[in-house]
């Protein structure tokens, strides 16, 4: 079990917890986007503002915890990278994307493929101990936000296949730079903001 703030020593009763404390936050973040540019600060704080109510270490990179390991339902591992890796990843993931004008003028199919492959890539990094899927999510309607698109992540996630195959998809990006299904479930989920 995870070191939380509050003390919390039952599994059932921290993931409950923490649940409500994410949407909390997530919320905030829906209302009032944060100011900072595409990068390392803005992921960090994303991941404060959801997780900070509940453990000391949100906003922080994972240290000192080597390869870690999840077992899916499906039945295969999803293996990440020791945490000494993930300063020098990430600062990597934020220079390709900055090189790319951190995806800003391309269609809705262009900004689809290119932002699966950096999910993709941030995902296979797991730079977080805990909530990398709900991070990601939200940053990455942060991004399609500042590229003129909305994404709504409800498209993907009508029932527990659908769950399943975001897992799938998001994996397949992860661990075999493969973000095709990745991509097709993002199209779905984008649509140009309204003016």
């Amino acid at each position: 079990m995870l070191r939380n703030r509050l003390n919390i020593r039952d599994q059932g009763i921290l993931d409950l917890v923490e649940l409500r404390a994410a949407q909390a936050g997530i919320y905030i973040l829906q209302s009032n986007p944060l100011k900072l540019p595409i990068g390392v600060p803005r992921l960090k704080a994303i991941h404060k503002t959801i997780f900070g109510e509940i453990y000391d270490w949100a906003g922080q990179f994972r240290e000192n915890t080597g390869s870690m390991q999840k077992y899916r339902p499906a039945g295969y591992p999803v293996v990440y990278p020791p945490s000494m890796y993930i300063p020098q990843e990430m600062d990597r993931i934020f220079a390709e994307l900055k090189s790319e004008n951190d995806l800003r003028g391309l269609s809705l199919d262009a900004f689809a493929t290119r932002a699966a492959f950096y999910y993709g890539e941030m995902d296979g990094t797991h730079p977080f101990r805990e909530g990398n899927s709900r991070t990601l999510r939200q940053f990455f309607c942060d991004l399609a936000r500042g590229t003129g698109y909305q994404l709504d992540w409800s498209a993907a996630s009508g029932g527990e296949p659908e769950r399943q195959a975001l897992y799938l998809a998001r994996d397949q990006a992860a661990m075999h730079r493969n973000p095709d299904a990745l991509q097709a479930i993002l199209s779905r989920c984008l649509k140009p903001l309204q003016p």
